[in-house]
């Protein structure tokens, strides 16, 4: 195959021209046609480039066109011919990392003990660290605490989540790797002298009949750290970043796009193009290139044109990293790559908005004011049903009453201060009466006050019974006197977690499930293990998923195994 003909393809069948970093929001030219001939689906693809990038032999859905609204981030992927003159020099590697998060320092660091030359170029200023935890099979964080699950269990439960709509090859590689991984590591951690230690958590089982696995494992930080987020991700990294950056082998790059994979005659990728603020330049990996590059939340072309409109149209983006814009898709796509099929997996959670002691104790309504879901159920699974009931708009609120806000001041997580500042941006709306929250809420009072009457009926007599949604009750209480109050509940995204298609190796696959040589992909920007949702009821396996097959794409690249 002529890797200049395959390319020039691409350019001219996604009608890509122009698409770069210097004219983010700004899509080029696009293919013309007669206005005979155009099409609703044409004048679609004309708008959205992201559309056309899948193909001529592609066909489109007809879904509600919604908009994404979320900041914008930096675009390193270029789709023009660069012209060699504007290529100020070539460098030489065994590997190259594009992208600095989890996947791309394990990969760097592996490759490097290993033996071998890496450079990693990470277009920000940090690599991304928005996680909280780590998943796996067999550690000895595990081992030590007698706390190993099943692996075909673990396989079958991650296969089932995503409907079998995956290749068990990938997900048994990540079963079989992640816990020589997690070990792995915590090795990183101690060469950069952290005192973070790695342990194994041991979950309650789920009820509802909800799989559940003990894979994730938790970070412990030093006290000096007086780290107080639930978000471990961002000390982690910097331990990892910083084990990384000690390494003699390993050149880590930062304010580098990754701007277009370079191909040899035989489709083989050998490197890459790079752009810094001085320059372009072009970086040889004699061992291959790895797309860790993340996901493309702060793309919103992309997410409207790969992910299902539901999924995002009145959802808020809770991912702080505006990094993350499909470089690593496009530039697979644009090597003749498969990508995991359309609509794309988001990692989505639904959660209150504040008030947090409320909604793990009272009930939530839609913008009716009828309970509409089991609010005890992992996050994937309440995101979902916020998503159905404001398809057509409006909120959906956690109702509570005085005894529930005098909790939240006790335990310190609202003063008056705090509570006046959210009534006045009204994420927080108050009533004397059920009533008259309804009506400030613009609900029929009828139907709150027989959803509050509904509710407490629950807590008559010995035994506490959800008899419509079959709620476990513990941790819940009736609703007593007011004033009552709602505070807004939502979907909130973060990550699109489907990309390019891999194999067990990480190596990508191009339409004909066949390797593209010498190209890998990890993290957000590789496929071929999540669909449908992203299951947050088996938690920590998509940074887990990420560190692993980062590792995995390192020991192949560099030893064939």
């Amino acid at each position: 195959m002529n890797a200049e003909v395959s390319r020039r393809g691409f350019l001219k069948s996604a009608g890509l021209a122009g698409l770069a970093a210097a004219s983010v929001g700004a899509f080029g030219s696009l293919p013309q046609a007669h206005a005979d001939e155009t099409t609703s689906a044409q004048a679609e693809t004309a708008e959205n480039p992201y559309i056309a990038a899948l193909g001529e032999n592609t066909q489109l859905l007809p879904v509600d066109k919604k908009i994404w609204d979320a900041e914008r981030g930096p675009i390193g992927f270029e789709d023009r011919e660069i012209p060699a003159e504007e290529i100020s020099r070539t460098e030489e590697c065994d590997l190259v990392v594009i992208g600095g998060g989890i996947s791309g320092v394990v990969a760097a660091k592996k490759a490097a003990r290993e033996g071998a030359r890496v450079i990693v170029i990470e277009k920000m200023t940090k690599g991304r660290s928005a996680w909280e935890s780590i998943g796996g099979y067999n550690s000895k964080a595990q081992q030590e605490i007698d706390n190993v699950p099943d692996p075909a269990e673990y396989a079958e439960i991650i296969l089932r989540a995503a409907y079998n709509r995956v290749p068990a090859e990938v997900t048994w590689a990540f079963v079989n790797k992640s816990g020589e991984t997690i070990d792995f590591v915590q090795e990183m951690l101690d060469e950069a002298n952290s005192g973070i230690k790695i342990y194994s958590t041991k979950q309650d089982p789920y009820p509802y009949a909800i799989d559940m696995i003990q894979g994730e494992h938790k970070f412990e930080l030093p006290e000096e750290y007086h780290w107080t987020s639930w978000m471990f991700g961002p000390p982690v990294m910097h331990a990892l970043t910083e084990a990384v950056k000690a390494d003699p082998n390993i050149d880590i790059r930062f304010l580098t796009s990754g701007v277009q994979l370079i191909q040899d005659e035989s489709g083989r990728v050998t490197g890459v193009i790079a752009k810094d603020s001085e320059s372009y330049y072009r970086i040889d990996g004699a061992k291959g290139v790895l797309l860790a590059t993340g996901s493309y939340t702060a793309n919103p072309e992309m997410m409207q044109a790969w992910v299902r409109p539901e999924d995002y149209a009145t959802s808020g983006n809770a991912d702080p990293s505006i990094g993350v814009t499909g470089d690593g898709h496009m530039m697979g796509l644009m090597a003749g790559a498969q990508m995991d099929p359309i609509p794309h997996t988001v990692m989505n959670f639904g959660v209150p908005m504040g008030f947090f002691t409320a909604w793990g104790c009272s009930f939530t309504v839609n913008p009716s004011g009828k309970r509409f879901m089991n609010e005890s159920l992992p996050m994937n699974y309440t995101s979902n049903a916020i998503n159905t009931e404001t398809r057509a708009g409006g909120r959906c609120w956690c109702i509570f009453d005085q005894a529930m806000m005098d909790a939240h001041k006790a335990d310190g997580s609202a003063t008056d201060e705090t509570i006046a500042a959210a009534l006045e941006n009204e994420t927080l709306v108050e009533g004397e009466t059920i009533a008259d929250l309804a009506a400030a809420l613009g609900m029929d009072s009828a139907i709150l006050e027989q959803t509050v009457e509904t509710w407490n009926s629950y807590f008559e007599g010995d035994s506490r019974v959800d008899s419509e949604f079959r709620r476990d009750l513990t941790t819940a209480v009736p609703m007593g006197d007011g004033p009552y109050y709602a505070s807004p509940i939502r979907s909130m995204v973060y990550a699109v977690v489907s990309g390019l298609t891999i194999n067990g190796n990480a190596q990508v696959l191009d339409k004909e499930n066949k390797v593209i040589d010498g190209l890998y992909a990890a993290g957000n920007a590789a496929g071929s293990m999540f669909a449908g949702t992203y299951p947050r009821h088996l938690p920590a396996t998509s940074v887990g998923r990420a560190a692993t097959f980062g590792y995995i794409a390192a020991a192949h690249a560099v030893k064939g195994e």
